[in-house]
């Protein structure tokens, strides 16, 4: 006998495709074991099946005490029992709790079943993915994308910062749930999919160990020469998302992956503004300025790049938004609902590929985050391969996961203030002032007094700081504008919104608040990370 994966209807041998949903069927005794409704799962109740992939099976979840809804990705009994995807598996969750960024999907919990099988629990989201919302709009606006941008910035370089690095951004990887206060709110999903799969892991994923892995049509020129890579591959491809967002196109396409491979390494960026003649030209600098084929000549951060790219909205007359209007939910129901729970999903003519370097982390804590929602998933998106189109959408609950690694680059922390959440309105009941009626306009003229001493003094134009800082070079800028050196003292406007960022070469940005008073601002900029060094051997996360 055999049985859909999907919907567990049985067939005779001699069918190989299910009636209902059109899944292909796998044999009896390779079926993977269904948690059934009810089902006990560390401390959480299984409530149904949200998707099955080539990795395993995600179902929703509820604590059955305080009602927190929740989603549970499940190992599936071949990759549990390999050593090396269990340990990536662990590390996913691991990377994931050491960035700690609201922007970043949480995973909370890790387990093995009574069969053997590895767990973990992480939020449900309820949403689309980035892909489906640019299915939607065909283009995004200059004004709508870039808050959008600038929370994920946040987010990869908080990952930077502790030392991981993404390697398969896509705007399928990119979450969007809604926020009251700031709209759109992304969420970054896949930390650390797979790299040495080998041969033992089934048709889901063609990969052989030393192959450049990733989504071809976003990896960086490094990444599709198989050599190491840096926090600056995801600058690269980050570079390709945003093109991909503000003209609806991708920068690179081919028939076959090869040669698609050959243009990422080689073939110059279109200028944005040669695809989308709608958009500014004044855009194009800051986006092929992330697609430089050398990453050193790429910007140091993703926060700066996409601070160039709001720099040069501004200056072409462009209002940016600051919060981005829900999608349209006619869309978000719209069509047949199909499960999704991981990458080997994708289909198209350029196959999906993958990988990760393990190598070891030393100890530093990023600014913490918090993620706060527990939300259903429902998301939209076909194969990277394949163009853009179509509308139905897809369900996926919370991160595809196969073998999963952390990446160390070298203790760097980017220390942000509480900038990290969205700039939202407070949301505290506030009592309304009471309004005194306006008295009567007199006619006679207002009384001037004689000695201008009588006023209070008018606060100084601009604020001073001295910086202090045992990094030598140090640059401070307001947004892009340089303000000057180390130690100063640096003039800064009063009322100004923009941000101090400290550069120097070699070292993280540092962004920070502008104080509010004159005085001496302490600076502590972190090395840039180093370079990956791959290690062969794999952690046990079992062994005491």
């Amino acid at each position: 006998m055999a049985t859909c994966p999907t919907c567990r209807t049985q067939y005779p041998d001699d069918v190989s495709t299910c009636a209902n949903d059109g899944e292909g069927l796998v044999p009896d005794d390779t079926l993977e074991p269904l948690l059934a409704p009810g089902t006990i799962v560390g401390e959480y109740r299984i409530e149904g099946k949200l998707g099955e992939g080539g990795f395993g099976a995600v179902y929703r979840a509820v604590h059955p005490v305080i009602g927190k809804a929740a989603a549970i990705k499940v190992l599936s009994r071949e990759f549990s029992a390999n050593p090396q995807i269990v340990s990536r598996f662990v590390a996913e969750a691991r990377a994931v709790n050491q960035i700690r960024h609201r922007n970043i999907i949480d995973i909370f919990s890790f387990g093995v079943l009574d069969d053997g099988r590895q767990y973990y629990v992480m939020e449900l989201l309820e949403g689309l993915t980035l892909d489906a919302y640019l299915r939607q709009r065909g283009r995004i606006p200059p004004a709508d994308v870039i808050p959008i941008l600038v929370k994920i910035a946040r987010a990869l370089d908080a990952a930077h910062a502790a030392g991981i690095a993404h390697r398969d951004l896509k705007p399928e990887n990119i979450f969007l749930v809604y926020d009251e206060d700031t709209g759109l709110f992304p969420k970054l999903l896949d930390f650390g999919i797979a790299k040495l799969l080998g041969d033992s892991t089934g048709a889901h994923h063609k990969t052989r160990t030393g192959m450049a892995m990733g989504t071809p049509l976003y990896m960086s020129p490094e990444q599709c020469r198989g050599k190491n890579v840096d926090h600056r591959t995801d600058i690269y491809s980050f570079g390709i998302v945003v093109h991909e967002l503000l003209t609806g196109r991708l920068p690179f396409e081919a028939e076959d992956t090869i040669d698609l491979l050959v243009k990422q390494t080689s073939a110059p960026a279109p200028p944005m503004s040669a695809v989308c003649p709608n958009l500014p030209a004044a855009l194009d600098a800051p986006v092929l300025h992330m697609l430089e084929k050398d990453p050193a000549r790429r910007p140091r951060t993703v926060g700066e790049a996409v601070e160039a790219i709001a720099a040069a909205a501004r200056g072409a007359g462009i209002e940016v938004k600051t919060i981005v209007p829900r999608p349209e939910a006619a869309k978000l129901a719209e069509g047949s609902v199909r499960i999704v729970t991981d990458s080997s999903a994708d289909q198209g003519k350029t196959e999906a590929i993958a990988v990760t370097h393990v190598m070891p982390v030393e100890s530093t804590k990023p600014s913490p985050g918090q993620t706060e929602l527990a939300l259903q998933t429902s998301t939209a998106g076909e194969g990277a391969g394949k163009a853009r189109g179509g509308s139905q959408p897809l369900l996926v609950a919370g991160l595809a996961v196969a073998a999963l690694a952390a990446v160390a680059l070298g203790v760097v922390a980017l220390r942000r203030p509480s900038g990290d959440a969205p700039n939202a309105a407070p949301s505290a009941n506030v009592a309304a002032p009471t309004i005194e009626p306006k008295p009567p306009a007199s006619s006679a003229p207002a009384v001037v007094p004689a000695s201008s001493s009588l006023a209070p003094d008018a606060p100084p134009a601009a604020l001073k700081i001295t910086i202090d800082t045992r990094v030598p070079g140090v640059e401070v800028f307001l947004g892009t504008k340089p303000l000057g050196a180390a130690p100063g003292p640096i003039e800064i406007p009063r009322g100004t919104t923009e941000r101090l960022v400290f550069k120097a070469k070699g070292y993280i940005d540092l962004p920070r608040e502008i104080p509010t008073e004159d005085g001496t601002l302490a600076v502590e900029l972190k090395p840039l990370p180093r370079g990956p060094v791959y290690s062969k051997e794999v952690e046990n996360p079992f062994k005491p």
